[in-house]
């Protein structure tokens, strides 16, 4: 399927907008919705291209710069020891409120596209700490299914600067499916 790709700045509230790669199919039609979270190292090309494939299957994907408090838009974090420490460290420094005001704001962002995105067709997924917040998007009640690839600090509540996050003793107030896939 041929697709789009382009990046959005959307209103999140505070100093800078949030930018979100967004692929959608070419052909005029109404699809699924997607909000795809990156790990640490944000928006790199292999996050850009799994986006464009999931587009090519008839999604719309809207693909979140998770570190837009902390980084200039278009950031992208290398993968090597010192990428490695400065994607844990903005991490360490987002609270879970302003992770969650993001995933709020992308899936507004995609229901307002009605043009191209069906009505009440959202999903999450996400790889590594991107994994936890499509965890945590699935806590909305307008997500109807979800995919966590790997999801860092489900199991012991870190995300971000907080303690816990109780993302899983949230469990319970997911209404939609949910896939979590762990391994080596």
């Amino acid at each position: 399927m041929i697709i789009t790709t382009e990046y959005v700045d959307i209103p999140v509230g505070g100093d800078s907008p949030m930018r979100l790669l967004v692929c959608a199919p070419k052909a005029e039609g109404r699809y699924p919705g997607i909000i795809f979270y990156s790990d640490i190292f944000q928006l790199t090309g292999p996050m850009v291209r799994a986006s464009q494939r999931l587009a090519g299957y008839g999604f719309v994907v809207a693909a979140p710069e998770i570190y837009h408090r902390l980084e200039p838009p278009g950031t992208v974090i290398l993968f090597d020891d010192d990428g490695r420490t400065r994607g844990l460290d903005d991490a360490s420094k987002t609270p879970v409120a302003d992770f969650d005001a993001s995933c709020r704001a992308t899936l507004d962002y995609l229901a307002a596209q009605s043009d191209q995105v069906a009505v009440g067709q959202l999903g999450a997924a996400g790889f590594c700490i991107g994994g936890h917040l499509a965890f945590r998007a699935a806590l909305q009640p307008d997500v109807k299914v979800t995919v966590c690839f790997y999801g860092t600090g489900i199991h012991n509540g870190k995300l971000g600067e907080d303690a816990d996050a109780g993302s899983l003793v949230r469990a319970g107030e997911i209404r939609g499916e949910l896939l979590m896939i762990f391994g080596t």
